[in-house]
C-alpha cells in the first residue's frame, strides 16, 4: 500500500491498538468488504506518512481515505460508511442533518476519547476491570 488510494474502493484507517476498534472491524469486514471497502490499522508506516503524523503519534479519529484520494474523519467517515449499506443507510443520512450533525460529531469524539476503556479491560486504567458488555456487543454482534 502506498497511501494513495488509486481509485480502488474507500480505506478504513482505524486504531489497532482500540478493542473497540478491532471489533468494528471483525463486525463490518464482510458488510463493507462486499461494497469494496478495506481496512489498515493507522499503525502502519504508510497511514502515517499519509497523514504527516509523527512514529507512533495517532490522530483523535478513524480516517477514510475515499476513492478519488480525499480523506473523510470521524462522525463524517462513519455516516459516509452507513450510507453504503441498505440497513444503515437511513442512518447515515440523519448523521448530517443541521443539528443532528453536531450531536454526531459530540457523540464520535466522546467514543474517540473512551475508546482504550470499552473493550473487556480498560488500558488506560491497567487495573479497573470494568466490562463494557452493552458497548462492544453492537460491533461484536453477529
Amino acid at each position: 500500500m502506498t497511501g494513495k488510494n488509486d481509485g480502488r474502493g474507500p480505506i478504513v484507517l482505524y486504531d489497532a491498538t482500540c478493542p473497540l476498534c478491532r471489533a468494528a472491524v471483525r463486525r463490518w469486514s464482510a458488510v463493507l468488504g462486499r461494497r469494496g471497502v478495506s481496512f489498515e490499522p493507522l499503525q502502519t508506516p504508510w497511514a502515517s506518512q499519509r497523514l504527516g503524523l509523527a512514529p507512533g503519534e495517532l490522530p483523535m479519529e478513524m480516517k477514510l481515505i475515499l476513492p478519488d484520494d480525499s480523506m473523510l474523519g470521524g462522525y463524517r467517515a462513519v455516516a459516509y460508511l452507513f450510507r453504503l449499506v441498505g440497513y444503515t443507510a437511513w442512518l447515515g443520512y440523519v448523521m448530517e442533518w443541521p443539528g443532528i450533525r453536531r450531536l454526531s460529531d459530540l457523540a464520535y469524539q466522546w467514543v474517540a476519547r473512551n475508546r482504550t476503556c470499552m473493550g473487556d479491560v480498560c488500558t488506560l486504567h491497567p487495573g479497573d476491570l470494568r466490562r463494557h458488555h452493552g458497548v462492544t456487543t453492537f460491533f461484536e454482534g453477529p
